[in-house]
């Protein structure tokens, strides 16, 4: 099969897939409108397969996926028949404004200023809403969340920790001073 090339409407985008060997390599490019978390669904006569996440990278939002062609072929996806880069989050959800942030937090409208890698700060570039708090040399960052939805921050998903404050889930990270992602502490172990 030679390289396909599929175009995208909204957001403009284009998805590249080609067959190498047993497998199909897939290259999604989309416009960055910072409106949401995108995800990309290749199509075919037998439905759609949800590929991922798409991130933002250079100024545009990529994603890079290789599948089993007879993976593709088993769910009636081969070869497929179109892509779609289909908006699943939305941003600009605030945690409440005009409410008071819980105790010992304060209101965080711009987290990638406290990121210290790149590819961090354009992941937070869009969100908005966040709470933080001072944690000795570091400090802890709490995006809105709830079990279901779209993870923010998806890069930092196994530093995470689900936590609810005043009835809302988050997303709580933990990062060092110069803003790098630290591990959550493990829980407290109780006595036998």
């Amino acid at each position: 099969m030679e390289e396909l090339q599929i175009a995208v409407k909204k957001p403009e985008g284009e998805v590249r897939i080609r067959e190498e060997g047993l497998r199909a390599v897939i290259s999604a490019r989309g416009a960055d409108d910072g409106g949401g978390l995108y995800k990309l669904h290749l199509l075919g006569k037998g439905g759609s397969l949800l590929l991922g996440t798409m991130l933002p990278e250079g100024g545009v939002l990529r994603l890079r996926r290789t599948i089993l062609v007879d993976q593709l072929r088993r769910q009636g996806l081969w070869p497929p028949t179109g892509a779609e880069i289909r908006l699943a989050y939305a941003f600009g959800q605030q945690t409440g404004e005009g409410t008071q942030p819980p105790a010992g937090w304060v209101r965080e409208d711009h987290p990638a200023r406290l990121m210290g890698e790149q590819l961090l700060k354009e992941c937070a570039a869009p969100l908005k809403g966040g709470l933080l708090k001072r944690e000795g040399e570091g400090f802890v960052l709490a995006l809105p969340w709830e079990p279901g939805g779209v993870f923010p921050m998806t890069p930092l998903f196994c530093f995470a920790s689900a936590e609810r404050m005043d009835g809302r889930g988050y997303a709580v990270f933990r990062f060092t001073a110069r803003g790098c992602p630290r591990l959550r502490p493990e829980p407290e172990k109780k006595g036998r």
